[in-house]
């Protein structure tokens, strides 16, 4: 049986070496940004436009469709992928774009779309104003995603302050507790200082600490009254409270 290798093999081919580079922990980020960027947003609309195009169709019908492809995979794997208990974030969105590339490249090798590979001088189509107008359109759509797409991978999680306050009880439950802890963890950019300011209803106490990322602080306080109250200031005190946490005893 002689099997011969066409045009669409190299999409899935890229594919595969996208999404490595994407996922490997060892890839420099610069680089695993780049190939995350070619797989969701281009080879996931060539092998789209080329499993619902007919053969005949141009060069510009096929931009369009490359386009409308990787924009419409974009906005129903979004859909999907928020569904997932860890929602939308990196991996699950290559692996998504990873899996509808090898489908759309099945259909489209199914269908016997993609010419025979062929090491030949591509030939380029005659542009009317019209085809040039969507043309340069188009470029501007994906250039646009693509951007947004590395502008947004250098943003990490937000900065902030996790506290919490939990009494003592049965199960941590309120009512009746007649101690509680305080505890405080920094997911800051940098080390900061923090005034907690602790009213347990017998009595004010202020603490000050400082955290570097990810370090933990935490401290019992025997509380009573009706409401204890612990408040969280960044540096010094001064309203309003960074994080405030509080739980009624009745």
């Amino acid at each position: 049986m002689d099997v011969r290798l066409c045009k669409l093999d190299l999409v899935a081919l890229a594919a595969l070496v996208c999404y490595g580079a994407s996922v490997l922990p060892f890839i420099p980020r610069e680089f695993s940004n780049v190939t995350g960027t070619v797989l969701c947003f281009i080879l996931t609309g060539v092998a789209g436009a080329s499993a619902i195009l007919p053969g005949a169709a141009n060069g510009v019908a096929r931009f369009a469709a490359i386009v409308a492809c990787s924009l419409g995979t974009g906005v129903v794997g979004g859909l999907i992928i928020n569904f997932l208990p860890s929602g939308l974030v990196r991996f699950n969105w290559l692996t998504y774009a990873f899996a509808m590339t090898l489908i759309a490249y099945a259909v489209a090798r199914a269908r016997g779309a993609g010419g025979p590979l062929e090491w030949k001088r591509p030939e380029f189509p005659t542009l009317t104003r019209v085809s040039a107008a969507k043309l340069f359109a188009s470029v501007l759509v994906v250039a646009a995603a693509i951007f947004i797409s590395l502008s947004s991978a250098h943003h990490g999680e937000t900065p902030f302050t996790e506290v919490w306050f939990i009494p003592d009880g049965p199960e941590h439950s309120p009512v009746g507790a007649t101690g509680a802890v305080l505890g405080i963890k920094s997911h800051e950019a940098s080390s900061e200082e923090f005034v907690a300011v602790i009213n347990t209803g017998l009595q004010v106490t202020t603490h000050r600490v400082t955290l570097a990322p990810n370090q933990v602080w935490t401290q019992d306080f025997p509380v009573g009254g009706e409401k204890p109250v612990a408040n969280v200031y960044r540096g010094r005190v001064a309203d309003p409270p960074y994080r405030t946490v509080w739980f009624v005893r009745r």
